[in-house]
């Protein structure tokens, strides 16, 4: 169970985007106040102090009135505010734990994905100790017509900590809860080969054991609680990124690889982040939460 949500805000649209989601988490029926952080990057100033210490002072007025601002348009849901200077990622980092929430905006892609494959959210994301949010930047309007919770489960241990932890903020936000597992069948990739139906018929009723499994679970620790199961026949990121279009918020696990690991075997974690659909909160396997 989360007990500290952390929102960095630097001016941009997309840390602007980022606030305004936690705080639209934080006024549900069980919200916390949020806080938020604003970081000067000291590596942009290297060799110039003054530079520096003129930045801080300005980003330090920038930060006061945008604090002001939210205590008048969101009043008590803003907690703790501090402006920090040193490397956003770092400050970040000293701030994550198995019970806070990190909240980072994304600006739109542009180009080729690879180009975005060590940005700043999915770095977050990958060495973070606790959850991560990275919220895309976009209109108000849509961001307000989002709802519901839609979290992806594959059978692994940080699947399970990923359906838990969606479960609960469905439940604290009073938001339905959908439940989301991609199958494909081996050899599908291969043009040449055509499985029989019977085949693929024994690998889908596999997979909705697994699917079913996990809800009969999920049952079982939060007795009453609703849940949609889906069962798709899609790669896991094209899939989730399908259910996902119009929900307030979609976890999936990450099993925290890095560099050449995460290249070599995949990751759909990193792969949603890449292209973002939804906010989307990566938990990895020292978030708190339990089944």
């Amino acid at each position: 169970m989360l007990e500290r949500t952390v929102v960095c805000w630097n001016g941009t649209p997309a840390s602007a985007s980022a606030l305004r989601w936690a705080l639209r988490r934080a006024r549900g029926p069980r919200g916390a106040p949020v806080d938020v952080f604003d970081v000067v990057d000291r590596g942009l100033f290297e060799g110039d102090p003054r530079a520096l210490e003129r930045a801080t002072v300005q980003e330090e007025e920038r930060f006061d009135a945008a604090l002001r601002g939210l205590g008048e348009l969101y009043p008590g849901t803003v907690g703790a505010s501090a402006l920090l200077v040193g490397d956003p990622l770092e400050v970040l980092l000293g701030q994550a734990g198995p019970r806070t929430l990190i909240v980072v905006g994304s600006s739109p892609r542009i180009g080729p994905r690879l180009r975005y494959g060590w940005s700043f959210g999915a770095r977050l994301a990958t060495n973070a100790v606790g959850a991560v949010a990275i919220v895309p930047q976009e209109e108000e309007t849509v961001a307000g017509a989002r709802g519901g919770v839609t979290v992806g489960v594959d059978g692994s241990d940080t699947a399970e900590i990923a359906l838990a932890f969606a479960s609960d903020e469905a439940q604290q936000l009073d938001q339905p809860l959908k439940v989301v597992h991609c199958w494909r069948e081996p050899l599908a990739d291969e043009p040449l080969i055509v499985p029989d139906e019977d085949f693929v018929d024994s690998h889908e009723r596999a997979h909705r054991e697994l699917l079913d499994d996990q809800l009969r679970r999920l049952r079982a620790s939060r007795p009453g609680i609703e849940a949609e199961p889906v069962l798709l026949r899609r790669r896991p990121v094209q899939g989730l990124r399908l259910e996902a279009e119009r929900a307030f918020m979609l976890v999936v696990g990450s099993r925290g690889l890095t560099g050449w690991r995460r290249a070599w075997v995949g990751s759909v974690s990193h792969g949603v982040v890449l292209d973002l659909a939804a906010p989307t909160v990566v938990v990895g396997p020292e978030t708190s939460a339990d089944l």
